[in-house]
């Protein structure tokens, strides 16, 4: 028939020792708490918002025509603001007004309109029950009212647990948000810095390569020596066609020293048979002061047209043909590039200075740096989020620790039970519970809450839109598509935040790419080009000039005719002779052993020395062009890592990584502020539930301690109504004590003489009783003021 003692004292007991946990210990965490339970409430009641609608509206050239037209079909945008300020106004205003009359209601009905209402208590009740209450209802009440104290400590702990950790978030925040906005000058330095050390390194690196242009002097100096034996070469051959061919017949004289200059050449074709002046020319003076016989008339010895030498005019022909190939000096001097180091510093420099301006510009856009968020941070005091946790939800635990001690001191069971002490202070707490939470609900919970609207949603949306970290924009491009944002900065933000700001290890982007600029990888290769020296020489140039046997192949093909020259075989030059005249055999014998083998000798000798200075020019060309095919190589690569290196300096790694840095605290802000927002719209509706549940309970619990049968003699004991005793039997006889004494010390009335009446009948004027029937009745009046 009872509610078991035991369960109720455990009930009571665990109540109580689940309000005295740590918030901090007990609180969910926001970021959970506001995903799963604050932030979809939000949504529910209204404040989703879509930020391209809200960008799209920003640019309309009539804003607030474009607002009317969205009211007018009832769009997102009008939904969201009546949403925000229908928040506002109902925590700031509404809901604690409503509050404050219904108690002011309620308070005056009790005090002010006494004796009226059932069971006379006052127009709005009393703290006495007012009919006999259902056991099993009595049980009801006390487990809904266990349910909705467990559910607003629950609330009101991830509430206080979520906000007494902003400070720290806020300052993480400040700090990823001074630091991002330092990115563009930190690059710039960074850039700065890594500069100095690269013109260090290139400069060690391309240094020794310069040695290799000394040998391009050694090479020019050895090809000019070698061109000037051609040309001794070349001169002997032409005397010796001249020797045979004779002179011009115009020339007075055909000597040794004027043959050359004089030669009557033969030109017709390959044969070399026709002279290149008509007539019979001139022949050669010999030595001992005779002519030529090759200019003679085979049979007579008469002056004639003279032999033609076309194997002389071969070897003539290769030699003139190397000679034209030979490299010039300004042909060499063209592999004199030395690399410009003493123009490295300002080159890397300029490239610097190149890189830095879009990183400038990009500076000048951000607003707030580590200077402006160090104010900011300065400007926070802990102590007033500590004050607001604990106004906006502690009150919530005093209220339930209230309640649970009013639950143990009036449980129907010893040492509480028939306990006056322990009943009235029993009593007394339901009403410090009620007024602590009225107080609470009407002056923090729901002006916080109506304050906090506009935070917490704005913050909750823009976390939202902000792209996660290692994920993709494709949200925030679809935003910006549906805004109709130019494609300029549709550009930007899918370059700086999809390509920079969002990949994670191993994963990474880079600024370059990024930001406007037109910087690219070639960019920095044309900005240091000229240490490459594969820019400055072009590899058939270095074929060309120091290949020697290449372009002295035709000379080297011919060398064995020269080898094969005999003065005393005419075959040897190409033609034939057997003179017949008289003396020829004198003649030719010495034209073959003196003039015309001199001549061949000094071919001869001028070959060799060409031999000489090929294979000398060759060697120092060979070395000449590993060296340089060297350089080219080195140079390329040195220029490449340069590259590499400016590249890398523009990676997004830490910009990626302050980026992390500033979603994180500042999503945590968003749902801190947004797990606040809806752990205090929970505590304030289950905190209200709670106020009737204090009424109801404690009248019950009253009844428990007196049931209602006896609670009419109760009301008159404690209001002091006493009926007077039965006529004819004195009331200080009746008692046993003497006439005149104080009722409060010496008159114990008995239950079944005191009996309670209404008030009004109590307060009815009665017939004056004899002079001495009843006692004075003095002392401590009970409780009621009766």
């Amino acid at each position: 028939e009872k509610m078991p003692r035991r369960s109720l004292l455990f009930l009571l007991g665990g109540l109580l020792a689940l309000s005295s946990l740590s918030p901090t210990n007990a609180g969910p965490n926001a970021n959970s708490f506001s995903d799963s339970a604050a932030r979809p409430m939000m949504k529910n009641m209204g404040g989703d918002l879509n930020v391209g609608n809200v960008i799209a509206l920003a640019n309309n050239p009539d804003p607030n025509q474009a607002y009317q037209d969205d009211c007018s079909v009832g769009g997102g945008i009008c939904q969201y603001i009546t949403f925000i300020v229908t928040n506002v106004v109902v925590g700031l205003l509404i809901l604690p007004l409503t509050i404050f009359f219904f108690n002011f209601v309620f308070c005056c009905g009790r005090c002010c309109c006494v004796k009226r209402g059932r069971n006379k208590q006052g127009c709005t009740g009393g703290r006495y029950p007012t009919r006999e209450y259902n056991k099993l209802e009595g049980v009801f009440c006390i487990v809904l009212l266990a349910i909705f104290m467990l559910i607003l400590f629950a609330f009101s702990v991830a509430g206080a647990a979520s906000f007494d950790e902003s400070k720290a978030d806020l300052d993480d925040m400040l700090d990823g948000i001074g630091e991002l906005g330092e990115t563009p000058a930190d690059f710039k330095n960074k850039i700065v810095e890594n500069m100095a050390v690269l013109k260090v390194d290139i400069r060690a690196s391309l240094q020794p390569l310069n040695v290799v242009f000394d040998d391009v002097a050694t090479v020019k100096s050895s090809v000019a020596s070698m061109r000037t034996k051609f040309t001794t070469l070349e001169t002997a051959l032409k005397s010796l066609a001249a020797l045979i061919e004779g002179c011009s017949f115009t020339d007075a004289s055909c000597t040794s020293s004027t043959r050359v200059a004089n030669w009557n050449q033969c030109t017709a074709g390959s044969s070399y048979s026709t002279h290149s002046t008509t007539g019979t020319g001139k022949g050669a003076l010999l030595t001992n002061a005779d002519t030529s016989p090759t200019c003679k008339d085979a049979t007579s010895g008469v002056a004639t047209t003279c032999k033609c030498a076309p194997t002389v005019h071969g070897i003539l022909t290769a030699v003139t043909t190397s000679i034209a190939a030979i490299p010039s000096d300004s042909d060499l001097d063209g592999l004199d590039v030395p690399l410009p180091l003493d123009e490295l510093d300002d080159t890397i420099d300029k490239a610097a200075a190149d890189f830095s301006k879009p990183l400038d510009d990009f500076q000048n856009t951000v607003v707030l740096t580590t200077k402006e968020t160090d104010v900011l941070k300065g400007q926070l005091n802990g102590g007033i989020i500590s004050l607001i946790t604990f106004l906006g939800y502690s009150p919530a635990w005093y209220v339930i620790i209230m309640i649970i001690v009013a639950l143990v001191l009036g449980a129907p069971a010893p040492p509480f039970r028939d306990n006056a002490k322990f009943n009235s202070c029993s009593q007394t707490c339901w009403w410090v519970a009620y007024v602590m939470l009225t107080l609470w609900l009407m002056l923090f919970v729901w002006p916080l809450y109506g304050g906090m609207t506009i935070p917490a949603v704005l913050l909750e949306d823009i976390c939202d839109v902000l792209p996660v970290p290692g994920g993709n924009a494709a949200e925030l491009m679809n935003i910006l598509q549906s805004a109709e944002t130019d494609q300029d900065t549709q550009n930007l933000v899918s370059g700086l935040i999809e390509g920079c700001l969002l990949p994670l290890p191993p994963n990474k982007g880079y600024l370059w790419t990024a930001i406007p600029g037109n910087i690219t990888r070639q960019f920095m290769r044309d900005q240091v080009s000229q240490f490459n020296t594969g820019n400055s020489i072009n590899t058939s140039d270095i074929v060309k000039n120091l290949r020697v046997l290449e372009y002295t192949k035709s000379y080297k093909d011919i060398t064995p005719t020269i080898a094969a020259l005999s003065a005393t075989d005419y075959s040897t030059f190409g033609f034939t002779f057997s003179p017949t005249y008289s003396n020829a055999a004198t003649e030719q014998t010495y034209f073959q052993t003196n003039d015309l083998a001199t001549a061949v000798t000094a071919v001869k000798s001028a070959s060799a020395d060409v031999d000489s200075q090929i294979t000398t020019t060759n060697t120092a060309s060979a070395a000449l062009e590993t060296s340089l095919g060297s350089v080219i190589t080195t140079t390329s690569n040195v220029t490449e890592t340069l590259v590499d290196s400016l590249w890398e300096l523009g990676t997004c790694e830490i910009l990626a990584e302050k980026y992390q840095g500033l979603y994180d605290p500042f999503c945590n802000i968003a749902h801190i502020v947004g797990a606040s927002w809806g752990a205090l719209l929970l505590s304030g509706c289950f905190g209200m539930l709670i106020l009737p549940c204090i009424c109801g309970v404690s009248k019950r619990m009253y009844q428990y301690q007196h049931p209602f049968s006896q609670q009419q003699d109760k009301l008159a004991q404690e209001g002091g109504i006493i009926v007077p005793a039965p006529m004819g039997q004195p009331v200080a006889a009746a008692q046993g004590h003497a006439v005149g004494q104080p009722m409060a010390d010496t008159v114990a009335v008995p239950m079944a003489v005191a009996v309670a009446v209404p008030a009004e009948e109590a307060s009815a004027p009665l017939a004056p009783p004899p002079d001495g029937i009843y006692p004075k009745i003095e002392g401590d009046k009970a409780e009621g003021g009766q």
